[in-house]
């Protein structure tokens, strides 16, 4: 089951709008944390220089990426 962190509640206090994501495991943690804030209505960039993916299977991040600019 999932989980509130607390994050949007805080973002939506102080009248946030945008969100710039970046990190390890573009595959995993930024993908998820960029479409989560999408669909909670953020706008939502992800810093793709200041990435890195896992790539546990070839071609993982570049799928992350493109699942994210959808």
């Amino acid at each position: 089951q999932l989980r509130s962190t607390g994050l949007e509640e805080l973002l939506r206090k102080r009248n946030i709008k945008e969100v710039y994501i970046v990190g390890l495991a573009v595959d995993y943690c930024v993908k998820f944390s960029a479409l989560d804030a999408v669909r909670l209505g953020f706008r939502t960039y992800v810093v793709k220089d200041a990435c890195r993916g896992v790539n546990l299977k070839p071609c993982d991040t570049e799928n992350a990426f493109e699942e994210m600019e959808k």
